[in-house]
């Protein structure tokens, strides 16, 4: 009776500490991720500060965020049909 108690036991603290190693490997994945996405960020950022000084890159970015349109070039507009 008391083997079978003491095996009763160990077989739940093994349970516990299986739940807790998968817990804990979720985190790690997730934390990779969020790490492996703010690096990603990082190194865009950095290409961004690299590239200000580049009369292209300001141009493009003029176009793409504030929708300025260069001399001769027309804009044009596409309407969504709801």
């Amino acid at each position: 009776m008391f083997c079978s108690g003491c095996l009763a036991i160990y077989a739940q603290g093994m349970q516990k500490k299986s739940l807790a190693c998968v817990d804990l490997k979720n985190r790690i994945e997730k934390l990779q991720w969020e790490r492996d996405l703010s690096l990603k960020t990082q190194e865009d950022l950095q290409l961004q500060i690299s590239s200000q000084n580049d009369p292209d890159w300001i141009e493009l970015t003029l176009m793409k965020q504030l929708g300025v349109v260069p001399e001769g070039q027309r804009k044009v507009f596409f309407k969504k049909d709801e």
